[in-house]
């Protein structure tokens, strides 16, 4: 526990070093700018965690994942700042891998764009989110290798390492921006009914 409690400590320790700047699109109260939720947004994001989201939050500080999350934001010098339900948004990610425009690492939430336009696309926030409950229910890194195994399971399947992706169909492949192949396209009107 005492492992714990310090992982906990030092998370906390980061947060407060390198979370300076709140999110500037009112998930957090007092930013002054209201432009991008609608007031029922506001209240609930104002509300305490639930106990889900603790137990996601702690879990997924319990296994090192978000602390390798900001470790990974800070090395690829994002702007961190909090986030909603307990999450942490790394806005302004430049590396080339991985190709996403957003990704999860625990509670960690790496994106291309600012955190703004991040907030103003709540599919996306949703999709991301699910996925860091995903690292808490894996235990934290073997989210990984089951990740790709099951990207790699898509690929063989459907030529696209998202549609039959187990994790991203959970997720919402259309909230994440996937497009499901699985879906049988209509056939154009001159082949006589014959799918191409």
């Amino acid at each position: 526990m005492n492992a714990l409690s310090n992982q906990v400590r030092a998370a906390e320790h980061y947060r407060l070093e390198f979370c300076r700047r709140p999110l500037s699109s009112s998930l957090i109260e007092g930013s002054g700018y209201h432009g991008l939720m609608t007031q029922r947004q506001r209240r609930a994001s104002a509300r305490p965690l639930t106990p889900g989201q603790r137990a996601r939050q702690l879990a997924n500080l319990a296994n090192g994942t978000t602390l390798l999350g900001l470790a990974l934001a800070r090395a690829a010098g994002t702007v961190v700042s909090s986030g909603p339900r307990g999450l942490v948004i790394a806005a302004g990610y430049r590396w080339h891998l991985p190709r996403a425009g957003a990704f999860a690492m625990g509670n960690v939430i790496v994106c291309r764009t600012s955190a703004e336009q991040l907030a103003s696309n709540t599919a996306l926030l949703g999709h991301e989110e699910k996925h860091c409950s995903q690292y808490a229910c894996c235990l934290g890194l073997p989210f990984l290798p089951l990740y790709f195994l099951a990207a790699g399971w898509s690929l063989l399947r459907t030529g696209d390492p998202a549609s039959a992706n187990f994790f991203e169909r959970l997720a919402g492949l259309e909230a994440g921006g996937y497009v499901d192949i699985r879906i049988p396209r209509p056939a154009p009107r001159d082949a006589g009914g014959i799918e191409v």
